[in-house]
């Protein structure tokens, strides 16, 4: 039986940073089109020697019986436009 799933969000990228200051690599998930401008770990703001990149995409569910979830897909091949708002819930599947 499928639970009914609502959708939260609209599907947005994952972001992966390799800060260039304090050499950690962190995947960044935010509802936001704004662009990153700063390590979130080290406050950097250098991103000419730090990498930045797309990694993905997420977007944000929530089902009746489980409560909010964040569904992320960490490929280097989908892209938010991919996701087709038609997610089961993993707990009830």
């Amino acid at each position: 039986m499928r639970h009914e799933i609502k959708v939260l969000t609209t599907a947005k990228p994952i972001y992966k940073i390799h800060c260039g200051e304090c050499n950690w690599e962190l995947l960044i998930t935010a509802n936001t089109d704004e662009s990153v401008k700063c390590c979130p770990w080290c406050g950097w703001r250098d991103l000419e020697i730090s990498h930045l990149t797309k990694s993905g995409a997420f977007q944000e569910i929530e089902c009746k019986k489980h409560g909010k979830m964040t569904i992320l897909l960490p490929s280097d091949t989908i892209e938010p436009e991919d996701f087709m708002d038609n997610f089961f819930c993993p707990f009830c599947h």
